[in-house]
């Protein structure tokens, strides 16, 4: 008699048995604690347990929010209770499908006698190498919650860092496609209407009169196609800087405008001294924790990575290692020497950090003010100049009347 699945979830699973060993096996069951019961009386030990979430449904259930997570596991930890009742009551709290199983899974997971750190890994997406290498970490000294902490002042202030550079991109963003709209208005609209009168005398207008006037009848000759041609380039452009090595390149070559790169690889070190402190306040190893945020570090900085950690593993300090590859500004080298001396690398790479996050805001908040009446000049004069070359023909022609 076949089984009813109706209302049962899929779990890819990893079991171990006596006779079997350890074996990867696809099951379904209405939870993972229902499923880690039936296959207990079977004499069957459940391990790892990740449910089989349909894309369409996945999408549709939103997506898990690690710093929401830890700042609410962390209330509960500092209000007393201990790690399993916390992930409980965080997993009856949660209305999302895709969320509580996941939480369901941890659970089941510490419930088996795994550690937490343990009970994480299933879920590299979400819950990334850094955070379970610091849950780790503070699994020998028993500091959970002061690990959590850490990681939510860590996550906290670089989506705050984040947040103020893509909000600053926003104002130019809108005031592009703005002034996008307004010339595809005259091109496709204002410029045809007024050709009509300059139709036959197109040989002998100005050139540049001559190509927006061109370019305003073959836009109403061929709308669709104008408009196709538009859609293509936008996806393009879209569906080449979606590509990691696209990105990287163009983050490259910013790199190395003047004012522009400064402001980059301060951003860059930011990431790299806040990671890099939380992981050392952690009680990580230097080259351990150097190996974990080499992936952090954009592409044309990974080298340099790979160099500093080869010359702490020889026995170099973290100061003159980061100094040497270029990792460090006129402050934060001393503030690095600083921290060597006293053993206090954790805190000197965080107060670092704090440095250049005041640093790069300030300038971010000057580019956004400088930025705006540029905008407004050069949107102002490529509308002005189309304008501008529509009314040139007539000009000429009342001169030539004249």
């Amino acid at each position: 008699m076949t089984q009813d699945t109706t209302g049962l979830g899929r779990f890819r699973v990893r079991i171990f048995s006596h006779d079997g060993g350890f074996k990867d096996a696809d099951q379904a069951a209405s939870s993972v604690e229902q499923l880690r019961l039936d296959l207990e009386a079977k004499g069957i030990t459940l391990i790892s347990a990740e449910a089989i979430v349909d894309s369409a449904k996945q999408r549709s259930s939103g997506r898990f929010s690690l710093l929401i997570f830890c700042q609410q596991l962390l209330s509960l930890l500092e209000a007393g209770l201990q790690l399993v009742e916390a992930i409980d009551t965080l997993t009856k709290k949660e209305q999302g499908p895709s969320q509580q199983k996941i939480l369901l899974q941890i659970q089941a997971g510490l419930r088996s006698g795994l550690s937490f750190s343990q009970a994480l890994a299933p879920f590299p997406k979400i819950f990334s190498p850094l955070f379970q290498a610091t849950i780790e970490a503070s699994e020998q000294t028993g500091g959970v919650a002061d690990a959590l902490k850490r990681f939510v002042t860590f996550e906290s202030r670089f989506q705050a860092l984040r947040s103020r550079v893509i909000g600053a991109l926003i104002y130019p963003a809108l005031l592009m496609s703005l002034a996008g709209l307004v010339v595809a208005f005259l091109l496709g609209y204002v410029v045809p209407r007024f050709s009509v009168f300059f139709v036959d005398r197109l040989a002998d207008m100005p050139f540049m009169s001559a190509v927006v006037i061109r370019l305003g009848l073959a836009i109403e000759a061929h709308p669709m196609g104008a408009l196709l041609l538009t859609l293509g380039i936008l996806g393009a452009l879209g569906l080449t800087f979606a590509q990691a090595a696209a990105r990287q390149w163009l983050i490259a070559t910013a790199s190395r405008l003047p004012w522009l790169g400064e402001r980059i690889r301060g951003y860059e070190l930011v990431r790299i001294y806040r990671s890099l402190g939380m992981l050392l306040r952690g009680g990580i190893p230097a080259v351990r924790s150097l190996q974990m945020i080499s992936g952090l570090a954009p592409m044309h900085s990974r080298s340099g990575i790979a160099r500093v950690i080869t010359a702490v593993s020889e026995g170099s300090p973290i100061s003159v290692a980061l100094e040497r590859e270029g990792f460090t500004t006129v402050v934060s080298e001393r503030l690095l020497a600083v921290g060597e001396r006293s053993g206090q690398m954790g805190d000197m790479l965080e107060r670092a950090a704090d440095f250049l996050d005041d640093e790069l805001g300030r300038s971010v908040d000057r580019a956004v003010r400088l930025m705006e009446p540029i905008m407004m000049v050069v949107i102002g004069g490529l509308i002005g100049g189309i304008v501008m070359l529509m009314y040139l023909p007539i000009f000429e022609l009342a001169n030539t009347v004249g």
